[in-house]
């Protein structure tokens, strides 16, 4: 339903610019051709200037999280994990893993240590990036 919400918005705002252009145009038209020519000028400077400072002046967009409909997407976050060691081999992971290109933000603070020891062993405190199937 989200996505209706923004057509009807979307198609609000171009009702609102058609109805504002109309407007200028028919008093544009009544005013005659010299005071058109200098209040068209005068809003032409005005709206160039307002477009100039507006990236400036307006929030930056967020970024969309990914569709809940998405069975692969998702957000995860690791806090205060605890301390992990490998030995022979294993695997300590006191972080996060994310399969490679799969959709969603993987964030890891305050992880704890994390201790390989011997062949093979793999140690990992925070994001390990794993190739996707």
């Amino acid at each position: 339903m989200v996505v209706r919400h923004r057509v009807r918005w979307v198609w609000l705002g171009r009702v609102v610019c058609g109805v504002t252009v109309a407007g200028l145009v028919a008093y544009l038209f009544a005013v005659g051709l010299d005071k058109a020519d200098k209040v068209g000028s005068s809003i032409g400077g005005v709206l160039a200037l307002i477009a100039l400072v507006a990236p400036y002046l307006l929030p930056r967009p967020r970024r969309e999280s990914p569709m809940p409909d998405d069975p692969h997407a998702s957000d995860t976050a690791v806090e205060d994990s605890g301390d992990a060691r490998a030995t022979g081999g294993g695997t300590a992971n006191t972080g996060a893993e994310a399969v490679d290109g799969s959709p969603g933000t993987t964030r890891v603070s305050r992880s704890g240590n994390a201790v390989a020891e011997g062949p093979g062993s793999v140690a990992n405190t925070g994001v390990r990036r794993v190739p996707g199937k």
